[in-house]
């Protein structure tokens, strides 16, 4: 049975996490269920009381033969959590550091996986592939303007077609237009300039304009399939619906799926290779909205394995 203690101490974290920290509310979802874990370990037994708990948090983690990521994920979250209570609550100055650092899964073995990024070729084949409905355009626009734009697609699902401007390649990510960026970052950000890829884009740019749709990623009537320029508002599940609509005309068409936020990873992966000097990688760090290039680095520089041994092999010459 779960201590209500502890049930009301973490929903304080979550709404601290939310306030405070300005985490999504995506994000703050994985967190409650990441610490649901905790709680079942737990039981009945106060957070005061929890290095008395056997077994321990980590081998009741192994016990349950999750992920080695998802079970990371979730010694992380309890850490952060322990960190906060600690500081901010009173009653919880029996939880040690020392017992604090026990909060570590030893002995996993990580699954080595590729990091997973569109690549150019691929949205190449995207931007070719056969459309029959305007749903289908727009979803094929939409992929190609997230790997050229690097946006998030939470941020994008919300963009007025006023935020666009594709004759200076600019997309403004304001949250005072509507745009529902990541902790409410203001930006003005640009698209790599790919003739091509770009033409795709604007053909739909003007079918959204000439249609007077408020958004980009404009609302479609699902009895005549026509864009309706009535919507104003953006529902809270509107990036659920452009991964829905990928994977379904991505199926139809005979490609691979890949999530929306692979195609933020292919404008990445894909503007750090032509990067030259310290310039351009700080260029790319401020269009992905990043607060410093360590973070574009650690995320996003990451090379594959074929790419590793392209630049090793290459040294020997």
């Amino acid at each position: 049975m779960i201590n209500r203690e502890n049930w009301k101490a973490v929903n304080q974290y979550l709404k601290y996490r939310r306030e405070v920290d300005l985490l999504s509310s995506s994000s703050v979802r994985l967190e409650k269920t990441w610490l649901r874990h905790l709680l079942e370990w737990a039981d009945s037994v106060g957070f005061a009381q929890v290095s008395r708990v056997r077994p321990s948090f980590p081998q009741q983690l192994l016990s349950l033969s999750l992920s080695p990521i998802y079970t990371t994920h979730i010694i992380r979250a309890s850490y952060r959590f322990f960190s906060w209570l600690v500081k901010h609550q009173r009653g919880y100055s029996s939880i040690s550091a020392a017992w604090m650092d026990t909060l570590k899964v030893r002995g996993m073995v990580i699954e080595h996986r590729e990091h997973e990024a569109v690549t150019i070729e691929e949205i190449r084949a995207i931007s070719c592939a056969p459309v029959q409905t305007i749903r289908d355009r727009r979803i094929r626009a939409s992929a190609v303007f997230w790997w050229l734009s690097g946006i998030r697609v939470g941020a994008f699902v919300t963009l007025p077609v006023s935020a666009v401007d594709l004759d200076l390649l600019t997309v403004r990510q304001w949250p005072k237009l509507g745009v529902k960026t990541k902790f409410k970052k203001h930006a003005t950000t640009f698209l790599l300039d790919i003739p091509d890829l770009i033409e795709v884009v604007k053909d739909w740019d003007k079918e959204v304009r000439a249609a007077r749709s408020v958004f980009w990623f404009a609302s479609c009537d699902p009895e005549t399939g026509l864009i309706d320029p009535v919507v104003r508002t953006v529902g809270v599940h509107r990036n659920i619906r452009a991964g829905k609509d990928l994977r379904d005309w991505l199926g139809r068409v005979g490609l691979p799926y890949h999530s929306p936020h692979k195609f933020r990873h292919g404008h990445a992966v894909y503007a750090l290779k032509q990067a030259k000097d310290i310039p351009a990688l700080k260029a790319i760090s401020q269009n992905l909205m990043h607060s410093n290039l360590s973070t574009t680095d650690g995320v996003y520089g990451i090379l594959s394995d074929m790419d590793v041994k392209k630049q090793i092999q290459s040294l020997g010459k």
